[in-house]
């Protein structure tokens, strides 16, 4: 009776190692998706205050088709810099229609040893209620237009005012 026992916990171990029984209950949520026209970017979000201070910064590269998105609890996006960045961006506004409004490309990092100089800004012409920023590039590269639809998917819980 101990031995069938001790071999059925042992098969348990052994499945759930090998993947027959998943065990954990600390799985990744899925991806988020920002669907920006007819193009999908698998997305980081940046909700809290926090998050939005770091952004991309101290990275030494983004995936090709990825990004990150900004969410302001106040549904307006704020000016945007660099600091800390080591490759360029472009930045993709949203409004709260959920349609691109505008989009500012080729956005470069700081020069190298320059770390006490002021910093250029960055924002949107118009309103924008979220930013979306991807490799520089990306917007030409893919045809993204002023106006084209944005849907947002899989966000995680608590990411409050990302209603596109």
């Amino acid at each position: 009776m101990i031995v069938e026992r001790v071999y059925a916990s042992l098969l348990f171990v052994l499945l759930a190692v090998l993947g027959g029984t998943d065990c954990r209950a600390d799985d990744p949520p899925a991806s988020a998706i920002a669907a920006v026209g007819g193009v999908e970017f698998e997305i980081e979000v940046a909700h809290t205050p926090s998050d939005r201070a770091r952004g991309l910064s101290n990275r030494d590269s983004l995936p090709q088709m990825a990004g990150m998105l900004f969410v302001f609890e106040s549904g307006e996006a704020s000016s945007f810099w660099m600091k800390e960045m080591r490759f360029p961006l472009d930045f993709i506004w949203i409004g709260r229609d959920c349609r691109v409004v505008d989009t500012t490309v080729d956005v470069p990092p700081p020069a190298t040893g320059s770390p006490g100089s002021p910093l250029p800004t960055y924002e949107s012409g118009p309103p924008a209620a979220y930013t979306l920023e991807v490799n520089a590039g990306k917007v030409r590269e893919l045809g993204v237009r002023i106006g084209d639809a944005v849907r947002f998917s899989g966000l995680p819980d608590g990411v409050k005012g990302a209603d596109c």
